[in-house]
């Protein structure tokens, strides 16, 4: 009877011990968790930050193309303008740049 009693013990105290390890295992990756999804949120944050510098450079660079194409063709059409006869045109300034208000 003494050696079933020991052994009882013995079985009670690593099932407790185990038992207090895996709830500390499990208060750690719950930890874990909440620092992940934290530092996904933090890329999420910064991605998103990113794509909106990203839009408002891409505008920057869509309107300074359409301006030099603006110019470009301004350029074109005074060319057109200077190689046409001059009689038909007297009357008609067909090609003028257009000032910009600012």
């Amino acid at each position: 009877m003494n050696k079933m009693d020991t052994t009882q013990l013995l079985l009670i105290i690593i099932i407790t011990i185990t038992t207090l390890l895996m709830i500390i295992i499990g208060i750690q990756l719950i930890f874990l968790i909440k620092e992940i999804r934290s530092t996904i949120k933090k890329i999420v944050y910064f991605i998103d930050d990113n794509n909106i510098k990203n839009d408002k450079i891409n505008k920057q660079n869509h309107k300074h193309l359409i301006e030099k194409k603006q110019t470009t063709l301004y350029n074109v059409l005074n060319k057109i303008n200077f190689f046409s006869p001059k009689s038909s045109f007297k009357s008609k300034k067909l090609f003028v740049k257009e000032k910009k208000i600012i």
